[in-house]
């Protein structure tokens, strides 16, 4: 029953992002008010999507789904882990959405923005949400989560590269050019990805671990 929920989410994640870029590429960019109210509806998709999965894989409901505890004993060490992710995600978001690059991109009026989480990275919003999908996993002690987070990292490498092509190369030029050859696309650029491994690689210690005791 839980992959069956779960396996209805992913496919619901999947096919509002592939609908999303199909809209997008396919017709010409919207201005009108249905295409913002589109737009909403595909992030409550996107925020709801991700946000459900980890909390009902969670090992805490055990006696409902029969999900079994990762980390078990340790839990508690990656309970703080996950919680200082998700902390970093939050602040990442919300840098990046401060000063949104794409702010105005439909109207005409946008300005690329170099400082702050895009000194560091192309796409410090993706990261965010990789950060805290990834620190919800922790937290909520959820195997499945884990299982999907390299997915999940994928397929918004995939929203970046879609997003310079189809938005940010058009609309800056040059100009995105230049960013480009300085700072990185990756969603975690050295060092946070010899970090993002070494963590990964110790969860999967402690999997095999758990299972072997």
């Amino acid at each position: 029953m839980l992959i069956l929920i779960v396996a209805i989410l992913v496919i619901i994640f999947l096919l509002n992002f592939f609908i999303y870029w199909i809209i997008f590429l396919k017709t010409e960019r919207k201005i009108s008010k249905w295409w913002d109210i589109y737009t909403i509806i595909y992030l409550i998709i996107w925020c709801s999507s991700l946000i459900s999965i980890p909390i009902i894989t969670s090992s805490f409901f055990e006696p409902f789904f029969g999900t079994k505890s990762y980390f078990e004993q340790l839990w508690t060490m990656f309970l703080i882990l996950g919680i200082v992710l998700v902390i970093l995600g939050i602040y990442f978001g919300n840098s990046a959405m401060k000063i949104n690059k794409i702010r105005g991109l439909a109207k005409g009026k946008a300005r690329l923005i170099t400082d702050g989480p895009y000194k560091i990275m192309r796409h410090p919003m993706y990261t965010s949400w990789a950060m805290s999908f990834l620190g919800l996993a922790l937290i909520f002690d959820s195997f499945i989560t884990l299982l999907l987070t390299p997915f999940l990292i994928l397929l918004l490498e995939l929203e970046g590269f879609l997003e310079e092509k189809y938005l940010l190369i058009p609309q800056f030029g040059e100009k995105y050019e230049n960013y480009k050859q300085k700072t990185p696309r990756r969603l975690f650029p050295t060092p946070f990805n010899v970090i993002l491994i070494l963590i990964a690689i110790f969860i999967v210690y402690v999997g095999i671990l758990n299972t072997l005791t």
